[in-house]
């Protein structure tokens, strides 16, 4: 059975293909949310509001930090739906201003002052669980190895761990992760296989790869 981290490293054959596990809304949900239609609103937040929230703790890493955020970037699209396009794909969309609010956070003083006081906690450790395997022994293995790839992905630069998260996590398109971060496809692609490589660099002793190119 593979690891999380084997999945990850060794996933480079599904950039040639396009996944997609949007919650869509039907279009007459999507065409009242300019409105602010309460039941469009509702539909929307059940849809989205956890996949914004998963996206932005492993974003941030902080649990209170992400719970901010992530209420910030709800308020803020409250706020711009009145100039949404209903014919627009919604998700990249939504996206987009929830990695603009991070990058707004990471410039921020706050983030620098929080960068200088961080460690590494457990509890964060959680969301990149290996697997639930019963033995004492396995599950510190397991819990040791998430701290190592959770580690090595906080260590990405800032466009190769947004478009990993986004690709890896979210499955979205290379096509949509192109319009979130303002890059074409093509530089989508390369930038998620760098990321690749680079983790395949830092987990390769870990997982028993060899440190060449992407499998």
């Amino acid at each position: 059975m593979l690891t999380q981290g084997d999945e990850i490293v060794r996933d480079e054959a599904m950039s040639q293909t396009t996944r997609t596990s949007d919650p869509e809304l039907p279009q007459e949900v999507l065409d009242r949310l300019p409105t602010l239609d309460e039941d469009a609103l509702s539909r929307f937040y059940e849809a989205f509001f956890d996949r914004i929230y998963a996206f932005v703790r492993r974003m941030v890493r902080k649990d209170h930090l992400a719970e901010d955020l992530t209420q910030d970037i709800f308020l803020h699209l409250h706020k711009a739906f009145p100039s949404y396009d209903p014919t627009r794909a919604l998700a990249p969309w939504v996206f987009t201003i929830a990695t603009n609010k991070v990058r707004d956070y990471w410039r921020s003083r706050s983030h620098q002052t929080v960068q200088r006081e961080i460690t590494i906690d457990e509890e964060e450790r959680q969301h990149w669980a290996v697997s639930k395997l019963p033995t004492p022994t396995r599950s510190l293995e397991n819990k040791e190895l998430s701290e190592q790839i959770a580690a090595a992905v906080d260590e990405l630069p800032e466009g190769m761990r947004t478009t990993l998260i986004l690709r890896y996590f979210e499955q979205m398109s290379f096509e949509a992760i192109g319009r979130i971060v303002d890059r074409n496809e093509t530089a989508v692609r390369k930038r998620y296989s760098r990321a690749l490589e680079e983790l395949r660099k830092r987990l390769g002793g870990t997982l028993g790869l060899p440190g060449g190119g992407v499998a």
